[in-house]
């Protein structure tokens, strides 16, 4: 397993009604006291709060253990499995275009067809996609989709807030 380790702060990028999946959303109304909790316990990345205990997450500010698996599954959620980037070498034709497969894979969701599509419309790395709207993202993709005839969808909007939020957490919240 591949893990990026952020700075907690990203949390809070990352824990948003438009930009995570509905099982997590019960952790939204207890991020910012998290946030705070770890900061307090000398907890700043991803990393260390993985190496927290059970019943310290339950004495902080999380209601049960119920809750604490999920914030576990939370801090995990965006890992990558190493056989997922496997495939690149065998789909990309240059150098220059595995190097951004490679960043874009750590997108969830994100495969072959998806990193193709924002590669051609011009978003290669996270960065690229951490500074854009999700409506920019849109519109370039539908651009592509349309002047190249691809075969594929634009992202809907969620999925892109998601990437956007993801990419933020991994570029301007990176704790490595």
């Amino acid at each position: 397993m591949l893990h990026i380790n952020y700075k907690i702060e990203a949390i809070d990028e990352l824990l948003k009604e438009n930009c995570i999946l509905a099982r997590m959303y019960p952790l939204i109304p207890y991020k910012c006291a998290l946030i705070d909790y770890f900061r307090m316990t000398g907890c700043f990345t991803k990393s260390d709060c993985l190496k927290i205990q059970d019943d310290a997450l339950l004495s902080s500010c999380l209601p049960d253990i119920e809750m604490v698996k999920l914030f576990k599954k939370f801090l995990v959620m965006y890992d990558i499995k190493p056989q997922k980037l496997k495939e690149i070498d065998t789909v990309c034709k240059t150098t220059e275009e595995a190097e951004a497969f490679r960043e874009l894979y750590h997108l969830p969701g994100v495969k072959r067809i998806r990193a193709n599509l924002y590669y051609r419309s011009g978003f290669r790395s996270l960065k690229d996609i951490a500074s854009s709207s999700s409506e920019e993202i849109m519109s370039k993709t539908a651009e592509t989709i349309r002047n190249e005839n691809l075969n594929c969808i634009v992202p809907l909007e969620k999925e892109i807030k998601t990437h956007i939020a993801v990419a933020k957490a991994f570029t301007y919240y990176c704790a490595d």
